[in-house]
């Protein structure tokens, strides 16, 4: 049996797609789907449904699938170990992180882990925060960054970094000069905010609403990195993670300006799976993390001016 097959067994049973397992594996579609045929006819049994769309597994397939993912677990767990004697000349590591993290503070952590240690491959996913927890329990993801407590029994959630949510305003803004403002100061201004639904989110809201000021979100846009752009261009003002912020504030870009009930900590956790054999590559990268000033992120990818 070849392990190159279970494997694509397994990716399409987590993407529940062929076109999307074909993008994780980065093979055609029509590979993948031989792959999973092959398999099929040496098993004597067919194991994903594709009469639907979402590729659902047969009671065959649900059969198959926790004795696949054991028979990985064993395969990781034997390179780990001789990962391990060999000093770390061998291995992976792969690491999860929502948008903030992957663009403004995991860059620099990855760099320095490949200096220190080339032989390992990395891979890294950038993720919602929701989902990550659950890829590490998965034994997908062997490191997740989040910016809440998992609470899980089987999971570590360790804090890494305390940030904090500024208001940033274009340079030749009315603002920018000014030391402090209060909510109730920014009930003409127009915001430029990120579209997805979280937490941070709505707490900015009810502080506006707390503060009986209209909160005028006139562009909604899909990721910070166009937001720091859009407001620089004077779209309008912005509140955000300080750590995504810093370089277009330091380049002379933004302004960031305090506002007196802006109290808002947000908190970078790590997540790991609650066992003592961690591999040798994540806790490599565990102490690397824990030995690093994280207060200077570095900026997005392709965001250094001249």
């Amino acid at each position: 049996m070849d392990l190159g097959q279970l494997e694509t067994f397994l990716v399409v049973a987590r993407e529940k797609s062929f076109s999307r397992a074909a993008e994780r594996l980065f093979r055609t579609q029509p590979a993948v789907s031989l792959s999973l045929k092959k398999l099929e006819e040496e098993l004597g049994e067919t194991l994903v449904d594709r009469t639907t769309k979402g590729g659902i597994l047969t009671d065959a397939g649900t059969t198959l699938l926790p004795l696949a993912k054991r028979m990985f677990d064993l395969r990781q767990e034997i390179l780990d170990t001789f990962g391990a004697l060999k000093g770390l000349q061998q291995g992976r590591l792969n690491v999860g992180a929502n948008e903030s993290v992957s663009e403004f503070l995991l860059p620099r952590l990855l760099l320095a882990y490949q200096q220190a240690w080339p032989a390992i491959k990395i891979q890294a996913y950038r993720q919602t925060s929701e989902r990550i927890p659950n890829e590490v329990l998965e034994r997908r993801l062997d490191v997740g960054f989040v910016s809440y407590d998992a609470l899980h029994p089987e999971l570590v959630s360790e804090v890494i970094h305390r940030d904090r949510m500024v208001l940033v305003v274009p340079p030749g803004h009315r603002f920018a000069k000014r030391k402090n403002l209060r909510i109730a100061d920014l009930g003409e201004e127009r915001f430029v905010a990120h579209n997805a639904p979280t937490p941070t989110r709505t707490a900015i809201i009810e502080l506006f609403a707390r503060c009986d000021t209209p909160l005028r979100l006139t562009m909604e846009l899909a990721s910070i990195a166009t937001i720091l752009e859009f407001v620089a261009l004077g779209a309008g003002l912005a509140i955000l993670p300080r750590m995504t912020t810093l370089a277009a504030v330091q380049e002379g870009r933004l302004v960031e300006v305090n506002v007196q009930e802006l109290q808002m900590e947000k908190l970078i956790r790590i997540v790991t799976r609650r066992e003592a054999a961690l591999s040798p590559a994540t806790r490599a990268f565990l102490d690397l993390i824990r030995s690093t000033d994280l207060n200077h992120p570095m900026p997005a990818a392709g965001r250094k001016r001249p």
